[in-house]
């Protein structure tokens, strides 16, 4: 069985195979009190929460970064300049030597790419991660559906035949 007719079109989203579906509509749908309505509606309920409540959190770490760094580029340019108008009452002469312009260029330039060779890697992390949390989706799909060939062939076998 080939577990990515299972997959979604969209990204990061799982679709279930054609039997899950079903038994989900019916379990939404009616009223029954058995167990698998039952814990089917608690965890579709309980996904809900989750996923209301991470994107609420994702926007407000969104929020707190663009604070952050709105305010540190604030302060940053605040100081410079109030340390540039210091030094210009003051008569200090601040212009640097070329070596240090450099030197203060390069170190810039080796820090910058080291932050995006650091993103680079979180984000391989994370791709990889999701692509084996798919993975294991799909086997899981593959798993259920031969336990239930198992099953169905072993009640075909004890069910008599007219």
């Amino acid at each position: 069985m080939d577990g990515k007719r299972y997959q979604s079109q969209k990204k990061d989203q799982v679709d279930f195979p054609p039997q899950q579906k079903v038994q989900n509509k019916m379990s939404t749908n009616e009223t029954t009190k058995d167990v698998f309505s039952v814990y089917t509606k608690s965890f579709d309920k309980l996904k809900g929460a989750f996923e209301k409540s991470a994107a609420q959190s994702m926007q407000s770490c969104t929020n707190l970064n663009q604070e952050l760094t709105t305010s540190w580029t604030n302060f940053v340019h605040t100081a410079a300049t109030m340390q540039q108008n210091v030094a210009n009452k003051a008569g200090i002469n601040y212009a640097l030597p070329e070596q240090t312009v450099t030197a203060v260029s390069d170190a810039t330039e080796a820090f910058v790419k080291a932050v995006e060779t650091n993103n680079k890697v979180v984000q391989t992390a994370f791709d990889a991660t999701i692509q084996n949390i798919k993975t294991i989706n799909q086997n899981a799909s593959a798993f259920a559906d031969m336990g239930q060939n198992i099953v169905n062939s072993w009640i075909s076998a004890w069910k008599p035949r007219n």
